[in-house]
């Protein structure tokens, strides 16, 4: 199962009953350096507000809308390869997913989307592996360029209205169930956390429990 979370990482890591102020200067200095060793790869300061008392949106991809989304974002442009029916059990045991991963997915469209699970509100179009605050190694990314990525994927593969993306929220995403309903479960939770972290210049990241 995993969470989309739209909000201040002080919230993110304190958790729902957490002390989120506690973390505030925390994820400050990790911003901070996390800035110094990015350097000039940045077009921008990497800034948003960590306030303890902003609000969060947590969205639920089910329990394999974000296996389900990615896998279907990587077929997408390989059309020489044939559309897995069924979301795996994991995403390893698939040798073409296995295989782009090793390279960071370097040559996808969606490489955001693909590599990263931490979305920070500055463009730029690499990714980064970095320790996120709790010391957890990530593939960071950035917000605008994965908003971007979302609405090319819909327009080439689903074409919806963004409107009508909401609808799929209640889509089953069971593991080892179809593929097609999963990914847009997975894709109607991730839209909605990064809509809702794009107005508000805050990052994204996803939780997998």
């Amino acid at each position: 199962m995993a969470r989309a979370f739209a909000g201040p990482l002080c919230r993110f890591f304190a958790g729902e009953h957490g002390d989120a102020a506690a973390l505030v200067a925390g994820v400050e200095a990790w911003r901070g350096e996390l800035a110094r060793a990015l350097g000039r790869n940045l077009r921008a300061p990497l800034a948003w507000a960590e306030d303890a008392t902003a609000p969060a949106l947590w969205a639920d991809l089910g329990d394999a809308g974000w296996m389900a989304l990615r896998l279907f974002a990587f077929y997408a442009e390989r059309s020489d390869l044939e559309l897995p029916d069924t979301v795996p059990a994991l995403l390893e045991l698939d040798q073409q997913w296995r295989s782009a991963q090793d390279q960071k997915f370097e040559r996808s469209r969606y490489g955001q989307l693909l590599a990263c699970r931490c979305w920070l509100p500055a463009e730029f179009a690499f990714t980064a592996r970095v320790p996120l605050p709790d010391g957890e190694p990530a593939e960071v990314g950035s917000l605008p360029v994965l908003r971007d990525q979302l609405r090319w994927l819909n327009q080439r593969t689903f074409a919806v209205d963004e409107a009508n993306v909401a609808d799929w929220a209640q889509q089953p995403a069971p593991p080892g169930g179809a593929l097609l309903p999963a990914a847009q479960r997975g894709f109607a939770a991730l839209w909605a956390a990064v809509v809702d972290a794009q107005q508000r210049g805050l990052p994204v990241i996803v939780a997998e429990v």
